[in-house]
């Protein structure tokens, strides 16, 4: 399980981008307007697409129709045709950086992940300002396991939006797969999170990295306070199904095991059960440290 790439587009960003060569509104802008806001009706998703064939029936090369086809097409269950119109209104107005960035969407959403990392670099190169286009690059980059490239477009994204969660915990990511303490990056998520940026979130994914053939999302937990607290949770998921998670190891703590004298121990869940793997810390273990012996364990129950 990968944590995934933003979506589209939304309503205020595409009309910016289809009214950036045109003073006045256009008719392909108004009836996509329309269609963005009734985009669970299937009639007006159809009649949407039927008056814009008709503008492109009068006018081939209007860019803002070929993006609004796209978007119409992205959203009616044809994906490589929306991919087509959207690169034909880039190739019409190659200012026009949401075309390249929603074709990487809708590529990325039917795994041709190379082309969509291709369309996010093509819509930062048009438009270097593009948070999101840096984002999803940077993510993609991260999928295909380069990480020095997602960590250059993390940080440009970072610089464009410095309050941004997801962004600042993708940066601590990518500095534990590039072997990197990530201590100022760490910093600035419990920063943020302080600061009530990260919503009501009481953990957030610091690592990822496969053991096998399985894939572990690591969580660190922003106040490891109460009777019973994961400092660190690991879950593991199912080789073939991201979605199937199996059980977990943890870094646990508990007024319990504290009075024993036993301030942390590894846990794990699964099948239901909780259980201890007999590993104990009189101190919080460094993460370096503390990582061989998650795999280890993983390995041996997973």
């Amino acid at each position: 399980m990968l944590e995934g790439m933003r979506a589209a587009s939304l309503l205020v960003s595409i009309l910016l981008a289809m009214t950036s060569t045109a003073h006045a509104e256009s008719e392909a802008s108004r009836i996509l307007k329309v269609a963005i806001d009734h985009d669970k009706d299937p009639k007006v998703l159809a009649d949407s697409l039927a008056k814009i064939d008709a503008v492109l029936a009068s006018n081939a090369k209007d860019p803002e129709a070929h993006y609004a086809r796209g978007w119409l097409l992205s959203r009616t269950g044809k994906p490589e045709d929306a991919v087509a119109e959207y690169d034909k209104a880039l190739a019409l107005d190659p200012k026009l950086a949401d075309a390249a960035y929603n074709a990487g969407v809708v590529l990325g959403g039917i795994k041709r992940d190379k082309e969509a990392l291709a369309h996010f670099d093509k819509a930062l190169a048009i438009d270097p300002k593009h948070v999101d286009a840096a984002y999803n690059a940077g993510q993609g980059y991260y999928n295909a396991k380069d990480f020095r490239h997602a960590k250059e477009r993390w940080m440009l994204a970072a610089h464009l939006a410095p309050d941004d969660f997801q962004i600042a915990k993708k940066l601590v990511q990518t500095e534990h797969a590039l072997g990197n303490a990530a201590t100022a990056e760490r910093e600035r998520v419990f920063a943020l999170w302080k600061a009530g940026k990260a919503g009501k979130a009481k953990d957030y994914v610091f690592d990822q990295f496969d053991v096998g053939k399985h894939h572990v999302l690591a969580y660190e937990t922003f106040d490891p306070s109460g009777d019973l607290a994961y400092v660190y949770r690991f879950d593991v998921f199912a080789e073939g199904n991201g979605d199937t998670k199996l059980g977990s190891i943890n870094l646990e703590t508990s007024a319990v095991i504290r009075e024993q004298g036993i301030p942390y121990l590894l846990g794990i869940d699964k099948g239901g059960t909780h259980g201890q793997l007999g590993k104990v810390f009189k101190t919080l273990p460094a993460y370096a440290a503390l990582k061989p012996q998650v795999v280890d364990a993983i390995k041996a129950k997973f």
